[in-house]
C-alpha cells in the first residue's frame, strides 16, 4: 500500500509522514533496483518533486546510490537508484551444538562474507568469544568499515526470554540454559544484538527467500541434532505467548517422547542393536551412514528410515492438527533427506489426517537460519539509519 503525501491524517505529524515516505521509497528501491525517479513515483503514488526530496534524504544517509543505466536507457543515460552496497551492514549468526555459522550482510540481506567455525564442546563464554572473533573475521573478509555494522541477530536453540535475553530449554546446548546470551554477545561484539530461536529464524528465511515464500501459512520442521518447528501463519511468524511455539517435544509424555523422537541421537540409539549389520571396518554408526545404506538398498537401513518417517509424521500430525498449515518444510541434517523421507512421511500423513499438509524439503539447506537472521538484521540496520536521519 502506498503512502501518499499531502495533508497528514489526524494524529500524524509532518515529520512522521516524511519518515513513512522515506521508508516507502526505500522499500521500492530495495525491492526493484535499479529504478528511476519516475518509476518510484508511479509505484508509490508520491509526486515526482517529493520523490526527489526523499531521494536526496536517502542519498545523504548512505543507503542509496545513483548512476546512469545505459543498458535500460542507452539514448539518454537516465539516472537510476539502488541500494549502496557498502552503506550499511548487519551480522547474522547461527549458534549450533557443533558449528557457529556467520554471515555479514548488506542491504536486502545480500551476503558480503560467510564463515563457519567449530564450537563443539565449548561452554557459553567460549562460544561468545568465538562469535566475537568470527565477527571480526567476517568484517575483514568483506573489507568493510566496521562502523557500518549496525545490528546483529543470532539464532540459538531453545526458548529466548524476550525481556531478559536469557535462553531456556536449550536441550542441544545445555551450557546456554539460563545464560544472558543477548547481553554477552552485544558486549563482546560491540553492536546491538537481537537473539531469536534458531528454528523461528529458519522459518523466516524460508518465508522470505525459500520454499515457504508462496505459502500463506506453513511450518518449518527441523530434524537433526534436535527437533523444533517454526510457524508462519498468514505471513507472520508466530512465536506464541511465551516464545515457545513449535517446541513440539512438550506435546509428548516421557514414554511417548522416547518412542517418537526423530532426532539424530534417538535414531542412532534405535539402530544400535543392528550396528553390526550396518557398519563395516568398525565405522561409527551415524544417521548419515544409515541414510547412505538405505540409498544403497540395505534392508535394515531401509527399515530404520521407515521408522524415522513414522516418527516425523507423529510430530507433524500434532502440529497439523492444531495449526492446519498448508505446507510443512523439512530441514535439519535428517529432514533434508527428502529423497528417502518425503514420500514415506506423506503416505503416513494421508492415512492419519483428513487434511494432510503438503511436504517439501528446505531449499535453503543449512543456510535457513542464517538467511532468516540476515533478513531481520539487515532490516533493523536500515531502520536505525533512517531513524537517525529523520529523528
Amino acid at each position: 500500500m502506498s503512502i501518499r503525501e499531502g495533508r497528514p491524517a489526524s494524529g500524524v505529524t509532518a515529520a512522521t509522514l516524511r519518515e513513512m515516505n522515506i521508508r516507502t521509497v526505500w522499500s521500492v528501491i530495495e525491492g526493484g533496483h535499479p529504478i528511476s525517479r519516475a518509476e518510484i513515483a508511479r509505484l508509490t503514488g508520491i509526486s515526482k518533486p517529493t520523490v526527489s526530496v526523499l531521494l536526496e534524504e536517502l542519498l545523504a544517509t548512505g543507503l542509496v546510490t545513483q548512476s546512469p543505466d545505459t543498458a535500460r536507457d542507452p539514448a539518454h543515460g537516465a539516472v537510476f537508484f539502488g541500494p549502496k552496497p557498502d552503506g550499511v551492514h548487519a551480522l547474522a549468526l547461527d549458534l549450533g551444538a557443533h558449528m557457529l555459522r556467520g554471515v555479514l550482510a548488506g542491504p536486502g540481506a545480500v551476503i558480503a562474507a560467510r564463515q563457519d567455525v567449530d564450537v563443539n564442546g565449548m561452554d557459553a563464554p567460549l562460544m561468545v568469544a568465538a562469535a566475537a572473533r568470527l565477527a571480526e573475521e567476517l568484517i575483514a573478509a568483506a573489507g568493510v568499515d566496521a562502523a557500518t555494522v549496525r545490528h546483529a541477530v543470532a539464532g540459538v536453540p531453545g526458548v529466548v526470554d524476550r525481556h531478559t535475553g536469557r535462553v531456556w530449554q536449550a536441550l542441544n546446548i545445555p551450557a546456554l540454559n539460563g545464560f544472558a546470551i543477548a547481553k554477552e554477545l552485544q558486549t563482546a561484539v560491540g553492536v546491538p544484538f537481537t537473539v531469536e530461536n534458531d528454528i523461528d529464524l529458519a522459518a523466516l528465511g524460508e518465508n522470505t527467500h525459500g520454499t515457504g515464500a508462496a505459502a500463506e501459512s506453513f511450518a518449518f520442521l527441523s530434524v537433526g541434532t534436535g527437533v523444533g518447528a517454526g510457524l508462519v501463519l498468514h505471513g507472520h511468524l508466530h512465536r506464541g505467548h511465551s516464545g515457545a511455539a513449535g517446541e513440539l517435544d512438550t506435546a509428548f509424555d516421557a514414554e511417548a517422547f522416547v518412542a517418537n523422537d526423530p532426532c539424530a541421537a534417538a535414531i542412532v540409539e534405535y539402530a544400535t542393536p543392528y550396528a553390526a549389520e550396518l557398519t563395516t571396518n568398525a565405522a561409527p554408526l551415524t544417521t548419515e551412514l544409515i541414510f547412505d545404506q538405505a540409498r544403497a538398498g540395505h534392508p535394515r537401513a531401509t527399515e530404520i528410515v521407515d521408522e524415522v518417517a513414522r516418527r516425523i509424521s507423529a510430530y507433524i500430525g500434532v502440529l497439523a492438527a492444531v495449526a492446519d498449515v498448508e505446507l510443512v518444510i523439512l530441514g535439519g541434517g535428517i529432514g533434508l533427506n527428502g529423497d528417502l523421507l518425503l514420500e514415506r512421511v506423506s503416505l503416513r500423513l494421508q492415512e492419519r489426517l483428513p487434511y494432510p499438509p503438503r511436504l517439501e524439503v528446505s531449499a535453503l539447506g543449512d543456510s535457513a537460519v542464517l538467511t532468516g537472521a540476515a533478513a531481520v538484521a539487515a532490516a533493523v540496520a536500515v531502520e536505525q539509519v533512517i531513524r537517525e536521519r529523520t529523528g
